[in-house]
């Protein structure tokens, strides 16, 4: 057999007629176009930008209008409502007065009642005579001044108290006048019971006078507590006295 040999295909010659710096043109040429496509890119890409940050700075505009509407509305409310506040802010003083003024109100009745069911029954009282002791705050118990200040049983530890009622009749007898030591000093209206007697003539009669304190108890505190600021020093207690005595 024979062996065929590959056909050979004639070609023509390739002839490269361009000089180089014609290639570099149209490199530079190519470039160029790219570049000019990349640059509308992103001038498109900019004016979007451009264009959104505009809408947004017309709506917050727009907002801030809104708002200045509003505030200038609340602002004339405000205006028409500045005498109502006044108005508010004057009974608030007046309030603050009221409550300075009868913070110690006290309900009389109640110790009036309560002296007279401490009374035994052969016993008169002649003369009932209540002192009130100073607000806690106030300027008269800032300036020293104690009207309540009633004789107790033990002179040297007088308590603070409310008040101080001033008691004076007669007995029939001096166990009479212990009972209602008693009486008071079991009460919560009063403390520190202090009532001497002396005997009157050759009867058995006897007559007393003395004082009992009022306790915080008698205070309405309709208006202000009283007792609300303190009356002692940080970490100390008023010190303990007896109930009362009858000398």
């Amino acid at each position: 057999m024979k062996r065929r040999t590959p056909e050979v295909v004639p070609t023509m010659p390739s002839v490269n007629l361009l000089s180089q710096s014609e290639f570099d043109r149209l490199a530079a040429r190519r470039l160029r176009r790219r570049f000019a496509a990349g640059g509308a890119v992103l001038a498109l890409l900019v004016a979007g930008a451009t264009e959104a940050e505009h809408v947004r700075a017309q709506e917050a505009g727009k907002m801030v209008a809104v708002e200045q509407a509003e505030t200038s509305r609340l602002t004339a409310q405000t205006q028409l409502l500045a005498p109502v506040r006044a108005f508010v802010n004057g009974v608030a003083v007046q309030e603050r007065t009221v409550q300075g003024a009868m913070a110690g109100e006290v309900f009389f009745s109640q110790v009036l009642t309560g002296i007279q069911e401490a009374t035994p029954p052969g016993a008169q009282l002649s003369t009932v005579a209540v002192t009130l002791a100073p607000i806690p705050g106030s300027a008269a118990a800032a300036s020293g001044g104690d009207a309540s200040a009633c004789p107790g049983p033990d002179p040297f530890n007088t308590r603070v108290v409310a008040g101080c009622v001033q008691l004076s009749g007669t007995a029939a007898s001096r166990a009479e006048v212990g009972d209602m030591v008693i009486a008071l000093g079991h009460s919560g209206l009063f403390v520190e019971p202090f009532i001497s007697t002396t005997t009157t003539g050759d009867g058995a009669d006897v007559t007393f006078s003395g004082s009992v304190g009022l306790s915080e108890k008698v205070y309405s505190r309709r208006y202000a507590d009283p007792t609300a600021a303190p009356t002692t020093p940080a970490g100390q207690t008023p010190p303990a006295t007896p109930a009362g005595g009858v000398s």
